[in-house]
Parts: C-alpha cells; sequence; structure tokens
C-alpha cells in the first residue's frame, strides 16, 4: 500500500521528519509532496523544500518527494497513493483534518489516516522554527542537523 503525506514543508522539522519515519514503517511507500497553496508567499521555493527533504530522508527506503500545486486528489491519482497520510498535534488539528478528509473523502473516494504527535513534537511548528532561525535561536529539536544550516541562511536576520 502507498500513502502520500503532504505539506508545505516550510520549512521541514523534526515533526514531519518523525512523521515521514513512522508512515514509512506503516506502509510499503511514502510519497511526500511539497504543496504549494496559491497566493501564499514562502521563503524557500518549492524545490529548495524538497531538497531538503530529500537531504534528511535520504536512505530511507520506499520514501520519495516531489513538488506539486494541484489538488490533492489529482496528486494521489498521478502517483498512485491508496490513503492520505496527515500527522496531527493537537485537537484543533484534528477537527481541521477531519474536514478536509471528509473533502478528499467526497472528491477522491481516498481515506485520511491521523498520526499523532510525539508529545515532546506536539508544540512544534513551522512557524517557530522561523521564527526562532530568524533570531538565529538554536533550532536543535526543532530540524534535522542535516538541515539546520540552510535553514538559517534562509531565514536568519
Amino acid at each position: 500500500m502507498k500513502a502520500l503525506f503532504a505539506g508545505s514543508f516550510s520549512p521541514p522539522t523534526c515533526g514531519h521528519l518523525d512523521i515521514i519515519r513512522r508512515g514509512s514503517a506503516l506502509f510499503g511507500e511514502l510519497v511526500v509532496a511539497v504543496l504549494s497553496q496559491e497566493g501564499k508567499q514562502y521563503a524557500l521555493p518549492p524545490e529548495k523544500r524538497a531538497e531538503m527533504l530529500r537531504k534528511i530522508t535520504a536512505g530511507m527506503p520506499g520514501v520519495t518527494v516531489v513538488c506539486s500545486t494541484g489538488l490533492l486528489v489529482d496528486l494521489m491519482a498521478q502517483v498512485g497513493a491508496d490513503v492520505i497520510l496527515r500527522g496531527v498535534r493537537d485537537a484543533g488539528d484534528v477537527r481541521e483534518e477531519m474536514q478536509i478528509a471528509q473533502a478528499h473523502r467526497m472528491l477522491g473516494g481516498y481515506e485520511t489516516l491521523m498520526l499523532p504527535s510525539l508529545p515532546e513534537l506536539s508544540r512544534l511548528s513551522s512557524t517557530v522554527v522561523r521564527d526562532c532561525a530568524a533570531h538565529r535561536a538554536s533550532l536543535a529539536g526543532m530540524v534535522p542537523e542535516e538541515i539546520m544550516e540552510d535553514i538559517y541562511a534562509v531565514y536568519a536576520r
């Protein structure tokens, strides 16, 4: 079975990597999709975000990284994925993801599996990482070591 884990990954965090590791253990194949929402500004272009994800997932069997700007259900069909994988940090995330999951079921017939974050990563977000990086605060435990300098290079003032 093939799953798809999508997000903006702006930038990738240890929370994202945890969901990728755990998801790849559950599914034979995991496609990680870097999405860009229309009208939203990103400091990093999709290909750079994908490059960072490839760097931190190197050596993970069955994990591939792609970029997309279209509907998730169209990408699911394009890559031949069976299920959508989502990470959730708290009840607010679950509420939001339930609405999106229903749309994906209605539009493409796809089910969504939600993996809860590890407790130690449940308060981590890309926004927190961007803010810390902007002030050159330590990103230890927030982002994988392999991409830490890449993140500082983009966000540090």
